[in-house]
C-alpha cells in the first residue's frame, strides 16, 4: 500500500496548489490580451476605418434626420465644418500603432 507522510501530503498539496495558480495566471494573460484586442477593434475610429461604407450610410441618415428637424439653414454648414474640424484635428493627432 502507498502511505504518504504528513510532509509529502502536504508537498503534494502545495504543488498542486502552485500548479492551479500558475494555470489561473496563463488564463488571466489570455483573457487580457484578447480583451485588448477586442478593445483596440471597438474604438470608434478603427470602426469607421474598418466599416466605411456603414459609417457613411449612418452619416448620411443622420444628416437627413438632423435636416429634416432642424429650420435654421444655417446649421448645416455649421454642423458640417464642426466634423471638418474634428476629423482634421483627429487626423493631426493619430499617434503610430
Amino acid at each position: 500500500m502507498d502511505t504518504m507522510t504528513t510532509e509529502e501530503q502536504i508537498s503534494a498539496i502545495q504543488t498542486e496548489r502552485d500548479d492551479a495558480r500558475q494555470d489561473l495566471r496563463d488564463t488571466l494573460s489570455e483573457v487580457n490580451e484578447k480583451v485588448e484586442r477586442v478593445e483596440g477593434e471597438m474604438r470608434p475610429d478603427h470602426m469607421i476605418e474598418s466599416h466605411a461604407v456603414g459609417a457613411s450610410l449612418i452619416a448620411g441618415a443622420l444628416g437627413f434626420l438632423f435636416g429634416s428637424v432642424v429650420t435654421n439653414r444655417g446649421a448645416g454648414p455649421v454642423v458640417i465644418a464642426a466634423l471638418v474640424g474634428w476629423a482634421i484635428s483627429k487626423h493631426g493627432s493619430n499617434e503610430p500603432d
